[in-house]
């Protein structure tokens, strides 16, 4: 008698991509151990960890997930360049030019670190579209939550939030903020979701009503559905921070500056 398959579709997408991946590693492991055999030690060790960091990159997270993880508020800026190097980018804060802006743009993601001389006070990460078919959406864990990007709303990251910044025009994006009780450290943290990827549903068309309704009347009870609405929309962007919200807003980069710089 046949055996019954109760597996889903996906289930079975999720199965072929592990038993691809498993595959690959196990060729991977023997291309290794032949090159060993045939060249100095040294030389062959610095190329395996190069491609092994190369091939978890391009079918897992992990490599990405870890270099973001070593970075905490409070770190010193030698220390955070000798974990992600130089950054591609750095602005100086149009709030107070004693803070700057340092962009680090990969592949999978964009991370801004915020720094006051030499010491950092912000960190932003944002998720980034990465077309790849082996490899799920940059989904890094939110800091002082069980959420992460991608896979969780604002209104679950940062619920009841009367705190908003968005924009309509130069970049699309909402975000929403609270502040974090003792165990947070008492940091401010953002959740949010910018074009930088692609936008879902009617999301530009809230924006812009948010933006007519504003400049009407700043009454609650008028903004109060969209931002609800806005809400309920999945994360593509956190910050952890120390400074008030205005500079993780006005760190974030315009549609134009972003293809421009990358």
């Amino acid at each position: 008698m046949p055996v019954e398959n109760n597996s889903t579709p996906t289930e079975q997408v999720t199965e072929e991509k592990k038993t691809t991946i498993k595959k690959l590693k196990e060729y991977f492991i023997l291309l290794m151990v032949a090159l060993m055999g045939l060249g100095n030690w040294a030389d062959t060790k610095a190329l395996s960890i190069e491609a092994y960091n190369g091939f978890i990159t391009n079918f897992t997270n992990k490599i990405e997930e870890k270099k973001i993880s070593k970075l905490d508020i409070g770190n010193y800026l030698p220390y955070a360049q000798k974990q992600i190097g130089i950054p591609q980018v750095i602005k100086t804060s149009k709030i107070d030019e004693r803070y700057e802006y340092r962009y680090y743009k990969e592949d999978k993601y964009l991370l801004t670190l915020i720094n006051k001389e030499t010491r950092i006070v912000a960190i932003v990460v944002h998720s980034l579209s990465y077309d790849k078919s082996l490899v799920d959406d940059f989904s890094p864990k939110v800091p002082f939550s069980n959420f992460k990007l991608k896979e969780h709303s604002l209104e679950q990251i940062v619920p009841d939030s009367n705190e908003f910044f968005y924009d309509s025009n130069n970049i699309k994006y909402y975000m929403q903020v609270k502040q974090l009780n003792a165990q947070g450290m008492f940091l401010n943290l953002t959740s949010g979701f910018s074009d930088y990827t692609e936008l879902k549903g009617n999301v530009a068309e809230d924006l812009f009503k948010l933006d007519e309704v504003t400049l009407m009347s700043d009454e609650q009870t008028l903004t109060s559905p969209i931002t609800k609405k806005l809400a309920t929309n999945k994360a593509t962007f956190y910050a952890i921070s120390e400074l008030p919200s205005e500079y993780i807003a006005d760190s974030l980069l315009t549609k134009y500056e972003f293809n421009v710089y990358f």
